[in-house]
């Protein structure tokens, strides 16, 4: 049995792991296959996602270490929510 996955980004670590197994030049079924497992990657690790105060305002850090600040918008919604940042439907 394989091991139970805790975390997003966990999951995303393993559909980039997969995706690289694959090839574009192979089939189209594995070429679509190389495909869909890394929008998978990259949706989740927008998921999983660290905020820290920086000089010019709050810094995003994704799960693979990509940054970027907030925009004013984001930072108003995280205002207005208390911090929380998680919202699922």
């Amino acid at each position: 049995m394989p091991d139970e996955i805790s975390y997003e980004s966990e999951l995303a670590s393993k559909c980039q792991g997969a995706a690289q197994c694959l090839s574009y030049n192979g089939p189209k079924h594995e070429a679509e296959a190389k495909h869909v497992l890394h929008e998978a990657s990259h949706a989740l690790d927008r998921h999983a996602v660290r905020v820290s105060e920086d000089f010019p305002g709050l810094l995003i850090t994704n799960a693979r270490g990509k940054s970027r600040y907030m925009t004013w918008r984001e930072r108003l919604a995280r205002w207005l929510l208390k911090g929380a940042l998680e919202i699922r439907p």
